[in-house]
């Protein structure tokens, strides 16, 4: 047997509920065991301690393609002079760089072993979000800079800060969503949300150019707390999860 017809065989397979059941019985058994034998298990790994060897083996990925990716938004700002509302079309470009990082370990089917580990796939996804969160503010930094100073766009900054906040926290929201609802195509359907709001945000440009003047500001500041509101909603599920120890979503 080779390794396709391996992998297909395995991807083919389907969870019985009730062996599932009686698994997941079995192991809390064995833990209430232990822990009445004081045989407590090794203490995860300090968070912070985690974080920076995230960072030293694949976090500096994570940067350096922000940073390219940086420059060719910059490109795209500059090649189209007085137009604002091009940058929420970019935007979620920037979280679309950041999926193969965050979908690493189940492209790889290494989500059942990370929860048996000293870090949980909870806080691997959640040092990974504040790798890729600490880039993201310095890019959309330097985007609000070069929009204002360089391509001279004819917008107050609340304005910019809105334009690339707004799409940057519904493509986060939904990846979170695809992360924690899906067990299957949670990547495709993450990098199809990033696409769909851009070409969203396209359209919205082309249609409803009144949307980008500031007697609309309201409705920017309305959407963003809206958005906001789900995104911390998210995180806080998130940090829920990592410090009870469990997988971030399901295992197909």
């Amino acid at each position: 047997m080779n390794k396709g017809e391996l992998c297909s065989i395995l991807q083919n397979q389907t969870v019985n509920p009730k062996r599932l059941k009686e698994t997941q019985q079995m192991c809390s058994a064995l833990l209430e065991e232990q822990m009445k034998l004081d045989l407590i298990p090794e203490e995860r790994t300090n968070f912070w301690q985690f974080l920076s060897d995230v960072m030293r083996h694949t976090g500096w990925r994570l940067w350096v393609t922000q940073g390219i990716l940086l420059l060719l938004i910059c490109a795209g700002i500059f090649s189209v002079p007085e137009s604002p509302q091009i940058i929420p079309v970019f935007i979620p470009l920037v979280v679309l760089a950041c999926l193969p990082s965050f979908y690493q370990s189940a492209v790889f089917g290494m989500r059942e072993i990370e929860a048996v580990t000293k870090a949980s796939s909870a806080q691997i996804i959640l040092a990974k979000l504040v790798l890729a969160g600490a880039s993201q503010i310095i890019c959309l930094t330097v985007i609000c800079w070069f929009a204002i100073f360089a391509a001279e766009y004819p917008v107050t900054l609340i304005q910019l800060i809105l334009y690339v906040a707004v799409p940057l926290l519904a493509c986060l929201i939904l990846t979170l969503w695809n992360m924690r609802t899906r067990d299957r195509y949670a990547m495709q359907f993450s990098i199809l949300s990033c696409l769909g709001a851009s070409i969203f945000a396209g359209i919205l440009a082309h249609w409803l150019p009144a949307l980008y003047e500031i007697s609309a500001l309201g409705v920017w500041i309305i959407t963003f707390v809206i958005f906001a509101g789900f995104f911390i909603k998210e995180l806080s599920l998130l940090i829920k999860t990592w410090k009870e120890g469990k997988i971030y979503g399901t295992v197909s």
